[in-house]
């Protein structure tokens, strides 16, 4: 029989930059879209635009390739790997479906074509923004009780 996994050292856990990164990155984009969200709630009310709101959007749309490339980085190594060791595969997946789904209804606002489908497309990203902190938290810890799991 094999030895227990170390939990620093599981083949799954990302390495120290790429978990800077993510959270840098995710914290960023999730920051600005609640200052866009603000904004926009702003102008709705008082039928002007905040001077900063276009700066906001720029910058958080501006996160979108860093987004993308950090999507394809973890479903090539991180899901990838998860997926193997059959390691926190509901919290993987919701974390999953929320950042395509970030990526995808951001997609949509972008390309949107009528009044109507850009407010779908606005709430659904709205959501699933929401959503972002809560279903990377439970993964963190999935994956947190998964590794002191492995290491007894």
């Amino acid at each position: 029989m094999s030895e227990p996994l170390d939990a620093a050292t599981r083949p799954s856990r990302l390495p120290l930059l790429t978990r800077i990164a993510v959270v840098l990155l995710l914290s960023l984009s999730f920051l600005t879209g609640l200052v866009v969200w603000r904004g926009q709630i702003l102008q709705a009310r008082t039928m002007e635009t905040p001077a900063w709101l276009h700066a906001a959007v720029v910058l958080h749309g501006s996160l979108n390739p860093f987004l993308c490339g950090l999507f394809g980085y973890l479903c090539c190594q991180h899901i990838r790997i998860g997926w193997h060791l059959r390691a926190n595969l509901a919290s993987g997946f919701s974390m999953e479906f929320v950042f395509a789904g970030l990526i995808l209804s951001g997609v949509g606002l972008y390309y949107a074509g009528s009044d109507e489908w850009r407010a779908t497309w606005t709430w659904a990203h709205r959501i699933l923004g929401l959503l972002l902190p809560l279903s990377l938290s439970v993964h963190w810890a999935a994956g947190r009780r998964w590794g002191e799991a492995i290491s007894k």
